[in-house]
């Protein structure tokens, strides 16, 4: 069972390794958080094959995308090939969704990945040594007529991620059982003296935001409304978990704060004007304004925040 405790960051600690060297700095937050993933890499590995899956839960926002891959490439360099699964791919149509009591779909819920069709797929797998995986079309809610076909071996490992993955819905399922249990996510916080400036999940959000606007194509007024329902679904199906992992991982970047302020400022400002997003907008620009600015750095080519940024 993983601590629950957060790391504390003191402000002016972090305001004055940016101002004397903030490449440097970069290079020592990538560094921090690619040593977990070798450390995760060494322990699977240790125990392959008589463990072959890998599960990786996290809220909205902690990185699970990139560290999967980043995991597949670990281990790849271990010798061991790797199969990457999302749990989005077993989702039931959008329509079949539960109902939120306002009469909306709980698009948070477990109860929308197709657990059974997952454990017979893994079974199917593992049984014969190949197996047919569905595909889920995001951009008609519903499951693809396409699947996508995938032999294995006795030399594969493969990786599952997803929100739920470590609900017991999902985790307790037969194929998943001995399945390596990871949970990813911010786990440090920024304090000025004994007041918390940054928690974890206002850092999130401001991932979620700039990615949003980034990547899928909606303004931060759109994020900052779902907000409130995504931090319910967290809540509900995904935090009571966390414990139950076996490793950790604080996929926190130093200096991201830094880095996102000017990028932040730019998106929210125009929200201090809607009444709708104002507050959160408010309390998001008033805590990174205590963060010293970055510009123009390079960050690595296969940062985890790239999964957020773009053209940096």
């Amino acid at each position: 069972m993983v601590s629950d405790e957060k790391l504390h960051l003191p402000l002016e600690e972090v305001n004055r390794f940016a101002k004397r060297d903030p490449q440097k700095f970069i290079a020592y937050s990538e560094s921090r958080y690619r040593r977990q993933i070798d450390e995760v890499a060494d322990q699977f590995a240790s125990s392959f094959p008589q463990h072959r899956i890998i599960l990786l839960s996290g809220p909205s926002s902690s990185g699970k995308t990139t560290t999967s891959h980043n995991l597949d490439t670990a281990l790849e360099a271990r010798g061991i090939s790797t199969f990457p699964l999302s749990l989005d791919d077993f989702f039931f149509d959008r329509d079949q969704a539960p109902l939120l009591p306002d009469g909306m779909p709980d698009l948070e819920s477990p109860e929308l990945v197709d657990t059974a069709l997952l454990d017979q797929t893994l079974s199917d797998l593992f049984k014969n040594g190949s197996a047919d995986f569905p595909i889920f079309d995001f951009k008609t809610g519903k499951r693809s007529a396409e699947t996508r076909h995938f032999e294995y071996d006795d030399h594969t490992a493969i990786i599952i991620e997803g929100l739920h993955a470590l609900n017991p819905l999902i985790s307790e399922k037969p194929a998943l059982k001995e399945a390596m249990r990871l949970y990813i996510s911010i786990k440090t916080e920024y304090y000025e003296g004994e007041e918390r400036i940054l928690s974890t999940r206002q850092l999130r959000f401001i991932r979620r935001i700039i990615r949003d606007n980034n990547f899928r194509g909606c303004p931060p007024k759109g994020t900052i409304a779902m907000w409130k329902n995504v931090v319910r679904g967290e809540e509900e199906h995904i935090r009571p978990f966390r414990t139950l992992a076996d490793v950790w991982i604080d996929s926190v970047h130093l200096y991201e704060p830094m880095l996102y302020r000017p990028i932040a400022e730019k998106l929210l400002t125009p929200c201090l004007n809607d009444p709708d997003s104002e507050k959160e907008a408010r309390v998001l620009l008033s805590a990174l304004e205590k963060f010293t600015p970055l510009s123009g750095v390079r960050l690595p080519p296969d940062s985890l925040l790239r999964e957020f940024l773009e053209n940096l």
